[in-house]
């Protein structure tokens, strides 16, 4: 959870640097949003939903064909970013040098990975975030 938390921050973090006016020192030292770990049957059916995702397909076969290995469903997360009305889910995938990197999706659609998370991801993240 840890990970997935410090992952979802930083990404917000990250976009606040890059899209918000003002001073950006201040923007990086504080994430401002409010999270909460979604878990339970509610979680599950979130899941659910993900699993069945042309998304989540297509990224876990384009994963595939790299030597990535999912971790599994149970490995799933979801976060509710509360201030943005926004449910995202992280799936977690093993690359051929053993790391774990979560692959994090809105609405079956795929938006960045950790570590990486390139600018045009960031604009993506805002552009869902801005439709909730």
């Amino acid at each position: 959870m840890k990970k997935v938390l410090t992952l979802l921050f930083g990404g917000l973090i990250a976009l606040t640097l890059f899209v918000s006016t003002g001073n950006t020192a201040k923007a990086a030292g504080e994430c401002g949003c409010n999270a909460l770990l979604i878990t339970g049957s509610e979680r599950n059916k979130i899941v659910s939903e993900l699993l069945k995702s042309d998304g989540f397909k297509n990224k876990k076969m384009e994963l595939k064909e790299k030597g990535y290995t999912w971790n599994g469903a149970k490995n799933i997360e979801v976060i509710n970013l509360i201030d943005y009305n926004a449910i995202l889910t992280a799936a977690a995938f093993t690359n051929n040098n053993g790391e774990e990197i979560m692959f994090i999706f809105k609405d079956g659609k795929f938006l960045y990975s950790d570590p990486m998370i390139p600018e045009e991801a960031l604009m993506e993240l805002q552009t869902f975030l801005a439709i909730q």
